[in-house]
């Protein structure tokens, strides 16, 4: 039988961009399918754009410490929206070279999300496409619990996009994305209070 593709990838963060790559290097014909930002969590909303914050947090320690080596006090403060602003410009330039991975792969993307209705049949928007073989790689997200409230609270991801710097900042969750939430925001000078559940 003859398909559209040889595969078709829904989900186009690393392990999705990386798998379509490699196969159309191979000499497959590849379509991927993604209706956010190319990169998935580590480039969007996780590894980097934390690890950035984690960097400007680490600051105003140093400019303390270095006293004790001889260099004077320093009196700096954060410019918020300026650093939110260089998080995000750093994400959207990997976005880039992730687009130009793919269009130099010969991957064909589609912005849109893809919908498995057989398999070997992908609806994507308002288009259907055939593969041979079919790669599911759509990562997660965080979920709110249906609790009163709720509409109160922010996700993980709103962490790289809140417009105003907040003064306090309760935190939900033990996991390593809630405590290193809480180190880099206790860094930057924010009263943070963390609530762990262990069930």
């Amino acid at each position: 039988m003859s398909y559209d593709f040889d595969l078709f990838v829904i989900g186009g963060g690393s392990g999705g961009i990386a798998t379509a790559r490699r196969a159309a290097e191979y000499g497959a014909k590849v379509g991927l399918a993604e209706n956010n930002r190319l990169g998935g969590t580590c480039v969007n909303v996780g590894c980097i754009p934390k690890k950035l914050m984690v960097y400007t947090s680490h600051f105003p320690a140093q400019f303390q410490e270095s006293q004790g080596y001889g260099w004077s006090s320093v009196k700096s403060t954060l410019d918020w929206s300026k650093m939110i602003t260089a998080v995000n410009q750093e994400t959207q330039r990997l976005n880039g070279i992730y687009q130009r991975m793919l269009d130099n792969s010969n991957v064909e993307l589609y912005r849109d999300y893809g919908k498995l209705l057989d398999p070997h049949t992908i609806e994507v928007g308002n288009t259907k496409v055939t593969a041979d073989k079919i790669l599911i790689a759509v990562g997660g997200h965080p979920v709110r619990p249906n609790i009163p409230g709720i509409e109160n609270t922010i996700i993980s991801d709103d962490m790289f996009t809140l417009a105003e710097q907040p003064k306090r900042l309760v935190i939900w969750g033990g996991g390593y994305i809630g405590v290193e939430f809480a180190c880099i925001y206790a860094r930057f000078g924010f009263r943070c209070y963390s609530n762990y559940s262990s069930r």
